[in-house]
């Protein structure tokens, strides 16, 4: 009883631990996260590896069920030709025996009852039709084969179920950068459209000081100049939306990128704890949990069992076999055409040249390879994680210097703004002060989004995102494509 209260007490305290961790975490976008749950139910590369998933689950219960009897028909009717024959001196025989038991009837004074005129027999060694219909049950008794390349479809069940998480991983990795892209490319057209105002605003005073004679014209073709350069950099962002616009509509296999909500950029170039997403515990991050090395696992374990396999072709196979149906020249059931029989059949092969051997050396040299590979990709994978934990390191850094220049360059610009009021700033010096105010703006936002993507990059690379439940899909899904 006492353990039991025990047990409880623990329970309670773990539940109150996570409670509190969750109050505490900020939560991620939520619309990130409907976009997120978007793109894994309907993108195609999600559909490809469902149904790699669900090919190879069938394949492993086809195996299976290969452990089970199996009862089938076989039915054959035969017209046959020519073919050997079976010569019988029916007349050689009994055509001089006839005849002498003629004669003894005659000497008796009786008639003769013999015939003498027999011909030999002929009899076709194959029927001139025949017909042969029976149900067939085959079981097998002792198959250890079979249990390896059951052993062996499992593994490779378990790969694909890994693969699809690995595709899952990297769909979400590529839904949140074409995410943070756009958002960052919208913000950033954003800032350039507000320079923009900030320009004609400009271009607008120089023309009417040089309309009243206290500018030349230098100043306002200065101005204009500015602009148009303001204008440039805005085409190029506008493009860049689109496309980043549209790379997300691929990701959520969406015909139009119009209906895309995107984040405000900002609050993230303010730094908004609600637009910053849940922390990512990159010290404690691991590379373990990749479902590539779990792929590469479940293939040397796949691996494995062909070897098996192969070396359990070494043993006998033993099966039953079981017939019973009708054969004879015409579809009848009669007394005589009935028939059915049992077996215990074992069959065994004993020698082919070492083509076993060498398929379970083959085998047993694919699962060293995987080994070697898994090896390899682990420290790749290990490496990955130290360069995105550095990563997001300076892109916290580079947050808090971004929004240190932000406020400087805004500071500098109010001050720049009222100095060109009471007309005791020049021109050069005016929209050097919105340049660096501009600059610092759109630094603010690259480096904010970049933030978002490091972590995004941490918890791809460490495999720490949760993800949702994954609905295999059915092999009834119609395909889509005409």
């Amino acid at each position: 009883m006492k353990r039991q209260i025990a047990r409880l007490c623990a329970l309670l305290l773990a539940v109150c631990v996570l409670c509190t961790q969750a109050l505490a975490a900020p939560a991620e976008d939520p619309q990130l996260q409907r976009y997120i749950r978007e793109a894994l139910m309907s993108n195609p590369a999600m559909e490809a590896s469902m149904q790699r998933l669900l090919a190879q689950r069938l394949r492993a219960d086809a195996t299976r069920a290969q452990r089970l009897p199996s009862l089938g028909v076989e039915a054959r009717f035969t017209r046959a030709l020519g073919g050997r024959v079976i010569e019988f001196p029916t007349g050689d025989l009994f055509n001089p025996v006839y005849a002498t038991l003629n004669q003894l009837l005659q000497e008796q004074g009786q008639q003769p009852a013999f015939p003498t005129d027999l011909e030999n027999r002929e009899i076709p060694f194959l029927r001139p039709q025949e017909q042969e219909t029976k149900l067939t049950l085959r079981a097998p008794l002792f198959a250890p084969e079979l249990t390896a390349a059951i052993a062996a479809r499992a593994a490779q069940s378990e790969s694909a179920q890994a693969r699809l998480e690995a595709t899952a991983r990297m769909l979400v990795r590529e839904v949140k950068r074409a995410y943070y892209g756009a958002a960052q490319a919208e913000a950033a057209e954003g800032i350039l459209e507000a320079s923009l105002g900030l320009l004609e605003e400009d271009l607008r005073i120089a023309r009417v000081m040089q309309r009243e004679g206290s500018a030349t014209r230098d100043r306002v073709l200065r101005a204009r100049a500015e602009m148009l350069a303001v204008e440039q950099r805005l085409d190029a962002a506008r493009a860049e939306t689109r496309q980043a616009r549209r790379q997300l509509a691929r990701l959520l296999d969406r015909n139009t990128p119009d209906t895309l909500v995107l984040p405000d950029g900002q609050r993230y170039a303010d730094g908004d704890p609600a637009a910053s997403g849940a922390p990512v515990r990159d010290g404690t991050a691991s590379v373990q949990g990749r479902p590539e090395l779990r792929e590469l696992d479940a293939g040397i374990r796949a691996a494995r069992a062909q070897a098996e396999a192969e070396a359990a072709q070494l043993l006998p196979e033993v099966l039953l076999a079981g017939d019973y149906g009708i054969q004879g020249e015409n579809y009848a059931i009669e007394d005589d055409s009935e028939f059915g029989t049992l077996s215990v059949v074992m069959r065994w092969n004993l020698f082919d040249f070492g083509v076993r051997r060498d398929t379970r050396d083959a085998a047993q040299a694919e699962a060293a390879r995987l080994r070697a590979e898994r090896r390899d990709l682990e420290r790749q994978l290990n490496i990955a994680l130290e360069h995105a934990r550095d990563a997001l390191q300076v892109s916290r850094r580079a947050v808090d210097t971004a929004r240190a220049r932000v406020e400087a360059a805004e500071a500098a610009f109010a001050i720049a703004e009222r100095k060109r009021a009471e007309a005791s700033l020049s021109q050069v010096a005016f929209i050097d002060a919105q340049r660096a105010l501009t600059e610092a703006r759109l630094n603010a936002v690259i480096t904010r989004f970049a933030l978002q993507d490091q972590r995004a990059e941490v918890e791809f690379v460490s495999a720490s995102y949760p993800l949702p439940a994954l609905p295999i899909a059915s092999a009834e899904t119609p395909d889509a494509t005409p």
